[in-house]
Protein backbone atom coordinates (compact mmCIF):
# COMPACT_ATOMS: atom_id res chain seq x y z
CA UNK A 1 0.00 0.00 0.00
CA UNK A 2 1.38 4.06 -0.85
CA UNK A 3 0.92 6.37 1.48
CA UNK A 4 1.90 8.84 -0.51
CA UNK A 5 -0.84 11.84 -0.79
CA UNK A 6 -2.32 10.28 2.53
CA UNK A 7 -2.08 13.02 5.55
CA UNK A 8 -3.34 13.58 8.61
CA UNK A 9 -5.37 11.70 10.64
CA UNK A 10 -6.66 9.53 7.51
CA UNK A 11 -3.15 7.38 8.13
CA UNK A 12 -4.56 6.41 11.69
CA UNK A 13 -7.61 4.82 9.73
CA UNK A 14 -6.03 3.11 7.01
CA UNK A 15 -6.51 -0.54 7.00
CA UNK A 16 -1.99 -0.82 7.67
CA UNK A 17 -0.31 -2.96 9.91
CA UNK A 18 1.68 -1.08 12.41
CA UNK A 19 4.96 -1.38 13.49
CA UNK A 20 4.94 -2.61 17.19
CA UNK A 21 6.26 -0.72 19.99
CA UNK A 22 8.86 -3.56 21.20
CA UNK A 23 10.53 -3.31 17.75
CA UNK A 24 10.56 0.80 17.52
CA UNK A 25 11.96 0.52 21.11
CA UNK A 26 14.44 -2.33 19.89
CA UNK A 27 15.69 -0.38 16.75
CA UNK A 28 15.93 3.37 18.52
CA UNK A 29 17.82 1.40 21.01
CA UNK A 30 20.88 0.20 18.65
CA UNK A 31 23.00 2.89 19.06
CA UNK A 32 22.34 3.33 22.84
CA UNK A 33 22.75 -0.33 23.54
CA UNK A 34 25.72 -0.36 21.78
CA UNK A 35 27.55 2.68 23.73
CA UNK A 36 26.14 1.48 27.27
CA UNK A 37 26.77 -1.92 27.10
CA UNK A 38 30.52 -1.41 26.76
CA UNK A 39 31.03 1.09 29.84
CA UNK A 40 32.11 -1.14 32.32
CA UNK A 41 34.51 -2.93 30.40
CA UNK A 42 36.48 0.01 30.33
CA UNK A 43 38.96 -0.93 32.92
CA UNK A 44 39.38 -4.00 31.71
CA UNK A 45 40.36 -2.39 28.10
CA UNK A 46 42.40 -0.04 29.77
CA UNK A 47 44.48 -3.69 30.95
CA UNK A 48 44.10 -5.26 27.48
CA UNK A 49 45.30 -2.86 25.45
CA UNK A 50 47.86 -1.20 28.18
CA UNK A 51 46.22 2.64 27.63
CA UNK A 52 45.23 5.45 29.84
CA UNK A 53 42.21 6.52 31.20
CA UNK A 54 42.85 9.21 28.37
CA UNK A 55 43.32 7.13 25.77
CA UNK A 56 40.43 5.07 26.53
CA UNK A 57 37.93 7.90 26.36
CA UNK A 58 38.33 8.39 22.52
CA UNK A 59 36.38 4.35 22.29
CA UNK A 60 33.33 6.77 23.66
CA UNK A 61 34.13 9.77 21.96
CA UNK A 62 34.60 8.72 18.77
CA UNK A 63 31.92 6.37 19.32
CA UNK A 64 29.67 9.25 19.73
CA UNK A 65 30.81 10.75 16.26
CA UNK A 66 30.25 8.07 14.30
CA UNK A 67 27.06 7.87 16.04
CA UNK A 68 26.20 11.58 15.03
CA UNK A 69 27.48 11.42 11.24
CA UNK A 70 25.34 8.59 10.47
CA UNK A 71 22.71 10.12 11.08
CA UNK A 72 23.01 11.47 7.68
CA UNK A 73 23.69 8.50 5.86
CA UNK A 74 20.18 6.42 6.20
CA UNK A 75 17.75 9.19 4.99
CA UNK A 76 19.06 8.92 1.76
CA UNK A 77 19.22 5.09 1.84
CA UNK A 78 15.96 5.04 2.89
CA UNK A 79 14.47 7.37 0.11
CA UNK A 80 16.52 5.32 -2.75
CA UNK A 81 15.97 1.61 -1.57
CA UNK A 82 13.54 1.96 1.06
CA UNK A 83 13.31 1.63 4.89
CA UNK A 84 13.64 -1.59 5.56
CA UNK A 85 16.93 -1.87 3.56
CA UNK A 86 18.31 0.78 5.07
CA UNK A 87 17.98 -0.65 8.04
CA UNK A 88 19.39 -3.74 7.12
CA UNK A 89 22.26 -1.95 5.63
CA UNK A 90 22.89 0.20 8.80
CA UNK A 91 22.37 -3.42 11.06
CA UNK A 92 25.01 -5.06 8.58
CA UNK A 93 27.69 -2.35 9.55
CA UNK A 94 26.77 -2.29 12.83
CA UNK A 95 27.75 -5.94 12.98
CA UNK A 96 30.74 -5.81 11.34
CA UNK A 97 31.95 -3.33 13.29
CA UNK A 98 31.64 -5.60 16.50
CA UNK A 99 33.21 -8.49 14.73
CA UNK A 100 36.34 -5.89 14.09
CA UNK A 101 36.74 -5.02 17.41
CA UNK A 102 36.54 -8.98 18.47
CA UNK A 103 39.64 -8.90 15.77
CA UNK A 104 41.49 -6.14 17.12
CA UNK A 105 41.32 -7.41 20.57
CA UNK A 106 42.85 -10.80 19.62
CA UNK A 107 45.67 -8.62 17.76
CA UNK A 108 45.76 -6.31 20.10
CA UNK A 109 45.72 -3.75 17.89
CA UNK A 110 43.93 -0.42 19.89
CA UNK A 111 44.17 1.76 16.92
CA UNK A 112 41.91 -0.64 15.03
CA UNK A 113 39.71 -1.01 18.10
CA UNK A 114 38.90 2.40 18.07
CA UNK A 115 38.25 2.08 14.20
CA UNK A 116 35.89 -0.48 14.45
CA UNK A 117 33.80 1.27 17.43
CA UNK A 118 33.53 4.08 14.86
CA UNK A 119 31.94 1.56 12.31
CA UNK A 120 29.93 0.03 14.79
CA UNK A 121 28.49 3.50 15.82
CA UNK A 122 27.94 4.34 11.94
CA UNK A 123 25.91 1.43 11.24
CA UNK A 124 23.86 1.86 14.74
CA UNK A 125 22.99 5.14 13.77
CA UNK A 126 20.24 4.19 11.55
CA UNK A 127 17.58 2.82 14.24
CA UNK A 128 17.53 6.15 15.87
CA UNK A 129 17.58 7.97 12.33
CA UNK A 130 15.06 6.00 10.86
CA UNK A 131 13.01 5.06 13.89
CA UNK A 132 11.09 8.69 13.98
CA UNK A 133 10.60 8.05 9.87
CA UNK A 134 8.78 4.72 10.59
CA UNK A 135 6.72 6.31 12.98
CA UNK A 136 6.04 9.43 10.64
CA UNK A 137 5.60 6.92 7.63
CA UNK A 138 2.37 4.68 9.94
CA UNK A 139 1.31 7.47 12.58
CA UNK A 140 -0.93 10.54 12.26
CA UNK A 141 0.33 13.70 14.10
CA UNK A 142 -1.62 13.21 17.01
CA UNK A 143 -1.20 10.00 17.64
CA UNK A 144 2.64 10.03 16.73
CA UNK A 145 3.15 11.99 20.04
CA UNK A 146 1.71 9.40 22.41
CA UNK A 147 3.52 6.44 19.99
CA UNK A 148 7.24 8.68 20.18
CA UNK A 149 6.65 9.53 24.48
CA UNK A 150 6.54 5.63 24.67
CA UNK A 151 9.66 4.60 22.37
CA UNK A 152 11.37 7.23 24.36
CA UNK A 153 10.78 5.20 27.44
CA UNK A 154 13.68 3.27 25.60
CA UNK A 155 16.38 6.45 26.39
CA UNK A 156 15.66 5.93 30.06
CA UNK A 157 15.05 2.26 30.60
CA UNK A 158 17.73 0.84 28.42
CA UNK A 159 21.17 2.24 28.78
CA UNK A 160 20.35 0.84 32.70
CA UNK A 161 19.54 -2.79 31.55
CA UNK A 162 22.65 -2.23 28.95
CA UNK A 163 25.05 -1.29 31.38
CA UNK A 164 23.77 -4.27 33.80
CA UNK A 165 23.93 -6.71 31.37
CA UNK A 166 27.61 -5.14 30.20
CA UNK A 167 28.76 -5.39 34.24
CA UNK A 168 27.39 -9.25 34.34
CA UNK A 169 29.12 -10.36 30.99
CA UNK A 170 32.56 -8.98 32.33
CA UNK A 171 32.44 -10.27 35.21
CA UNK A 172 31.39 -14.00 34.17
CA UNK A 173 32.24 -14.35 30.61
CA UNK A 174 34.91 -11.95 30.13
CA UNK A 175 35.10 -8.17 28.86
CA UNK A 176 35.00 -9.46 25.11
CA UNK A 177 31.91 -11.50 25.78
CA UNK A 178 29.96 -8.26 25.14
CA UNK A 179 30.90 -7.93 21.49
CA UNK A 180 29.03 -11.11 21.38
CA UNK A 181 26.39 -10.33 23.17
CA UNK A 182 25.84 -7.13 20.73
CA UNK A 183 25.80 -9.35 17.57
CA UNK A 184 23.30 -11.25 18.69
CA UNK A 185 21.15 -7.83 19.15
CA UNK A 186 21.74 -6.95 16.04
CA UNK A 187 20.52 -10.10 14.37
CA UNK A 188 17.51 -10.02 17.00
CA UNK A 189 16.84 -6.39 15.33
CA UNK A 190 17.52 -7.98 11.62
CA UNK A 191 14.78 -10.18 12.27
CA UNK A 192 12.22 -7.25 13.97
CA UNK A 193 13.21 -5.29 10.77
CA UNK A 194 12.10 -8.52 8.48
CA UNK A 195 8.39 -8.65 9.77
CA UNK A 196 8.01 -4.57 9.59
CA UNK A 197 4.90 -3.67 7.48
CA UNK A 198 6.01 -3.32 3.88
CA UNK A 199 5.22 0.14 2.18
CA UNK A 200 4.89 1.06 -1.28
CA UNK A 201 6.59 4.46 -1.27
CA UNK A 202 7.97 5.81 -4.45
CA UNK A 203 11.42 5.58 -4.83
CA UNK A 204 13.84 8.37 -5.33
CA UNK A 205 17.11 8.40 -7.36
CA UNK A 206 20.33 8.76 -5.29
CA UNK A 207 22.28 11.92 -6.28
CA UNK A 208 24.87 13.42 -4.71
CA UNK A 209 24.34 17.24 -5.80
CA UNK A 210 20.27 16.86 -5.65
CA UNK A 211 21.31 14.98 -1.95
CA UNK A 212 23.14 18.07 -1.09
CA UNK A 213 20.45 20.69 -2.20
CA UNK A 214 18.12 18.67 -0.14
CA UNK A 215 20.25 18.65 3.13
CA UNK A 216 20.98 22.63 2.21
CA UNK A 217 17.48 22.85 2.74
CA UNK A 218 17.00 20.86 5.45
CA UNK A 219 19.88 22.47 7.80
CA UNK A 220 18.40 25.91 5.85
CA UNK A 221 14.76 25.06 7.45
CA UNK A 222 14.16 27.60 10.95
CA UNK A 223 11.72 25.34 12.26
CA UNK A 224 13.29 22.21 11.74
CA UNK A 225 16.77 23.78 12.75
CA UNK A 226 14.92 25.74 16.18
CA UNK A 227 13.17 22.53 17.31
CA UNK A 228 15.91 19.95 16.54
CA UNK A 229 18.74 22.75 18.52
CA UNK A 230 16.55 22.37 21.39
CA UNK A 231 16.17 18.79 21.44
CA UNK A 232 19.90 18.71 20.73
CA UNK A 233 20.20 20.60 24.23
CA UNK A 234 17.99 18.35 26.26
CA UNK A 235 20.07 15.48 25.24
CA UNK A 236 23.05 17.25 26.01
CA UNK A 237 21.62 18.07 29.54
CA UNK A 238 21.12 13.88 29.75
CA UNK A 239 24.85 13.10 29.01
CA UNK A 240 26.53 16.06 30.58
CA UNK A 241 24.68 14.49 33.83
CA UNK A 242 25.55 10.65 32.69
CA UNK A 243 28.84 12.00 32.26
CA UNK A 244 29.81 13.93 35.62
CA UNK A 245 27.69 12.47 38.08
CA UNK A 246 29.79 9.32 38.74
CA UNK A 247 32.72 11.64 39.43
CA UNK A 248 30.62 13.23 41.32
CA UNK A 249 29.35 10.85 43.43
CA UNK A 250 31.49 7.93 43.41
CA UNK A 251 34.83 10.30 43.76
CA UNK A 252 33.90 12.88 45.52
CA UNK A 253 31.03 12.57 47.89
CA UNK A 254 33.28 9.06 48.46
CA UNK A 255 29.81 6.81 47.83
CA UNK A 256 30.36 3.35 46.44
CA UNK A 257 29.37 2.15 42.84
CA UNK A 258 26.87 -0.01 43.52
CA UNK A 259 25.02 2.91 45.44
CA UNK A 260 25.42 5.08 42.80
CA UNK A 261 23.71 2.83 40.55
CA UNK A 262 20.75 2.51 42.91
CA UNK A 263 20.85 6.40 42.96
CA UNK A 264 21.03 6.90 39.48
CA UNK A 265 17.29 5.01 39.21
CA UNK A 266 15.98 8.31 40.36
CA UNK A 267 16.75 10.73 37.27
CA UNK A 268 15.67 7.57 35.19
CA UNK A 269 12.48 7.00 36.74
CA UNK A 270 11.96 11.14 36.34
CA UNK A 271 12.65 10.02 32.70
CA UNK A 272 10.09 7.51 32.44
CA UNK A 273 7.57 8.95 34.06
CA UNK A 274 7.56 12.20 31.90
CA UNK A 275 6.76 10.09 28.80
CA UNK A 276 4.20 8.94 30.46
CA UNK A 277 2.59 11.62 31.42
CA UNK A 278 3.49 13.38 27.87
CA UNK A 279 1.75 10.07 26.18
CA UNK A 280 -1.43 10.54 28.32
CA UNK A 281 -1.17 14.58 27.76
CA UNK A 282 -1.05 13.64 24.12
CA UNK A 283 -5.01 13.26 24.52
CA UNK A 284 -6.18 15.94 25.74
CA UNK A 285 -4.09 19.01 24.84
CA UNK A 286 -2.32 20.74 22.24
CA UNK A 287 0.64 20.22 21.56
CA UNK A 288 1.76 23.69 22.11
CA UNK A 289 0.35 22.98 25.61
CA UNK A 290 2.76 20.27 26.51
CA UNK A 291 5.53 21.37 25.05
CA UNK A 292 5.44 24.68 27.45
CA UNK A 293 4.59 22.81 30.60
CA UNK A 294 8.08 20.58 29.69
CA UNK A 295 9.69 23.88 29.54
CA UNK A 296 8.41 24.93 32.60
CA UNK A 297 9.04 21.83 34.45
CA UNK A 298 12.80 21.76 33.29
CA UNK A 299 13.04 25.05 34.33
CA UNK A 300 11.86 24.35 38.21
CA UNK A 301 14.39 21.16 38.08
CA UNK A 302 17.14 24.07 37.43
CA UNK A 303 15.91 26.89 39.93
CA UNK A 304 16.01 23.73 42.25
CA UNK A 305 19.74 22.31 41.44
CA UNK A 306 20.69 26.27 41.66
CA UNK A 307 19.26 26.55 44.79
CA UNK A 308 21.23 23.64 46.14
CA UNK A 309 24.31 23.66 44.84
CA UNK A 310 25.16 27.59 44.85
CA UNK A 311 23.35 27.37 48.55
CA UNK A 312 26.24 25.12 49.93
CA UNK A 313 23.00 22.47 50.76
CA UNK A 314 24.37 19.49 47.91
CA UNK A 315 24.39 16.21 49.11
CA UNK A 316 23.29 13.07 47.67
CA UNK A 317 19.43 13.71 47.36
CA UNK A 318 20.15 17.28 46.80
CA UNK A 319 21.56 16.68 43.22
CA UNK A 320 19.63 13.87 42.40
CA UNK A 321 16.10 15.26 43.35
CA UNK A 322 16.66 18.27 41.10
CA UNK A 323 17.54 16.16 38.00
CA UNK A 324 14.85 14.11 38.74
CA UNK A 325 12.44 17.27 38.30
CA UNK A 326 14.73 17.96 35.12
CA UNK A 327 13.83 14.30 33.99
CA UNK A 328 10.38 15.28 34.03
CA UNK A 329 10.06 17.61 31.74
CA UNK A 330 12.62 16.98 29.35
CA UNK A 331 10.60 14.06 27.77
CA UNK A 332 7.33 16.08 27.78
CA UNK A 333 9.14 18.50 25.67
CA UNK A 334 11.38 16.25 23.42
CA UNK A 335 8.70 13.87 22.14
CA UNK A 336 6.63 16.93 21.28
CA UNK A 337 8.91 18.53 19.87
CA UNK A 338 10.19 15.48 17.51
CA UNK A 339 6.75 15.65 15.69
CA UNK A 340 6.91 19.49 14.96
CA UNK A 341 10.29 18.61 13.77
CA UNK A 342 9.22 16.01 11.18
CA UNK A 343 5.62 16.53 10.43
CA UNK A 344 5.98 19.88 9.69
CA UNK A 345 8.56 19.47 6.96
CA UNK A 346 7.91 18.56 3.22
CA UNK A 347 10.24 15.63 3.35
CA UNK A 348 10.38 13.72 6.50
CA UNK A 349 13.62 11.73 6.15
CA UNK A 350 15.71 14.11 5.38
CA UNK A 351 14.48 16.01 8.54
CA UNK A 352 14.13 12.65 10.72
CA UNK A 353 18.06 12.55 9.75
CA UNK A 354 18.69 16.35 10.48
CA UNK A 355 16.94 16.39 13.87
CA UNK A 356 18.52 13.41 15.05
CA UNK A 357 21.93 14.14 13.71
CA UNK A 358 21.41 17.61 15.95
CA UNK A 359 20.53 15.41 18.52
CA UNK A 360 23.68 13.63 18.92
CA UNK A 361 25.87 16.02 17.66
CA UNK A 362 25.01 19.03 20.34
CA UNK A 363 25.25 16.02 22.85
CA UNK A 364 28.91 15.20 22.05
CA UNK A 365 29.77 19.05 22.04
CA UNK A 366 28.24 19.56 25.24
CA UNK A 367 30.20 16.08 26.80
CA UNK A 368 33.19 17.45 25.29
CA UNK A 369 32.93 20.98 26.37
CA UNK A 370 32.19 20.03 30.01
CA UNK A 371 35.53 18.19 30.30
CA UNK A 372 37.11 21.86 29.50
CA UNK A 373 36.19 23.21 32.97
CA UNK A 374 37.80 23.52 36.05
CA UNK A 375 36.83 23.46 39.79
CA UNK A 376 34.21 21.35 41.61
CA UNK A 377 32.10 18.73 39.17
CA UNK A 378 28.73 20.16 41.23
CA UNK A 379 29.31 23.54 40.65
CA UNK A 380 30.62 23.05 37.08
CA UNK A 381 27.65 20.49 36.19
CA UNK A 382 24.93 23.49 37.59
CA UNK A 383 26.56 26.34 35.94
CA UNK A 384 26.14 24.24 32.73
CA UNK A 385 23.09 22.97 33.11
CA UNK A 386 21.78 26.92 33.76
CA UNK A 387 23.93 28.29 30.57
CA UNK A 388 22.54 25.88 28.56
CA UNK A 389 18.46 26.73 29.82
CA UNK A 390 19.63 30.33 29.25
CA UNK A 391 20.47 29.68 25.73
CA UNK A 392 17.57 27.23 25.32
CA UNK A 393 14.91 29.79 26.70
CA UNK A 394 16.47 31.91 23.85
CA UNK A 395 15.66 30.23 21.37
CA UNK A 396 12.38 28.00 22.45
CA UNK A 397 10.83 31.76 22.48
CA UNK A 398 12.00 32.14 18.68
CA UNK A 399 10.85 28.56 18.04
CA UNK A 400 7.44 28.73 19.71
CA UNK A 401 7.17 32.11 17.33
CA UNK A 402 7.44 30.38 14.37
CA UNK A 403 5.21 27.66 15.24
CA UNK A 404 2.30 30.13 15.85
CA UNK A 405 2.60 31.32 12.36
CA UNK A 406 1.90 27.76 10.44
Amino acid sequence: MSLEGVQGVAIDELDLKKPSLFTLIILISLGSIGAALFTPTIPSLIRAFGVSGAESQMTITLYLAGYAIGQLIYAPLAKKFGRKQALFAGILLSAVGSIGCLVATMMSHFSSFIACRFITALGSSAGLSLTFLIISDFFSERRARKVTAYTMLAFAVVPGIAIAVGGFLVRYLGWESCFYFYILYNLAACYLVYRLPDLSIKKQKLKMSALMKKYKQSFTNPLLMTYSTLIGITTALVYIFASTAPLIVIREMNIGADVFGVLNLIPASGYVLGNMIAARLSHYFEIKTVIRWGVSVIGLGMLALAFVVYGGHQGVFGLFLPVFVIYLGIPMFYSNAAVIATYRSSDKANASSVMSFMNIGLALVGVSLIEMFPGDLATVLTSAYIGLYAFFVVIFTYAFRLLNRL
